[in-house]
């Protein structure tokens, strides 16, 4: 059985970025220097569930504007509560959105459906406080080239992503203090 790579992700050499890569190089790669925590995003509260997603690419780009005029550049970062009745409404109301949460936190965040443009991107999660590395929505392939059938994020991303998540629970209501995280530094500590 081949081994699955999850998203087409490598650091560079130097580990000062990693690359989002199409699998059959046709499509544009994305370098992630940075991993940028919207301010959309909600702080954490102890036992309460949140989806996240990180993305990569818009419509071939890595600098973009979406539908709400929201600016984004590769490794933007949503994490949302996805227990309060506002969000559980927006499932309703959005029940044809990619996956049951994340295609809907993309939507809220973006003013715009995940089906609508060509995201590259991958979900996550944190139950009971744990960072979780699944997602249906943008892990596993959706007519693009950059990801594999898994339903796991990539090594490399998510151990900048956890790093991240577990900066911004710290952070409680403060996490806007510093919403930028070089991945240079991500990726080179040890833990």
């Amino acid at each position: 059985m081949p081994r699955r790579l999850r998203a087409n992700i490598t650091p560079d050499r130097d580990r000062e970025y990693f690359k989002v890569f199409s699998q059959s190089g046709i499509g544009r790669s994305f370098e992630v220097y940075t991993i940028h925590i919207s301010c959309k995003s909600n702080p954490f509260i102890e036992r309460h569930p949140y989806g996240g997603i990180i993305i990569y690419g818009r419509n071939g780009c890595d600098d973009w504007y979406t539908a709400n005029g929201t600016h984004c550049k590769s490794g933007y970062v949503v994490i949302t509560q996805t227990d309060t009745e506002e969000f559980q409404e927006l499932q309703k109301k959005w029940p044809n959105e990619r996956g049951k949460v994340h295609g809907v936190i993309y939507r809220q965040a973006f003013g715009e459906s995940c089906k609508d443009v060509n995201v590259v991107g991958e979900g996550f999660g944190i139950m009971k406080g744990v960072f979780k590395t699944t997602s249906g929505a943008l892990n596993p392939s959706h007519d693009d080239d950059y990801h594999d059938d898994s339903w796991e994020m990539h090594p490399d991303s998510t151990k900048c992503v956890k790093k991240v998540v577990e900066w911004w629970k710290t952070a409680g209501s403060n996490f806007l203090a510093c919403q930028n995280h070089a991945v240079k530094s991500l990726l080179s500590s040890n833990d």
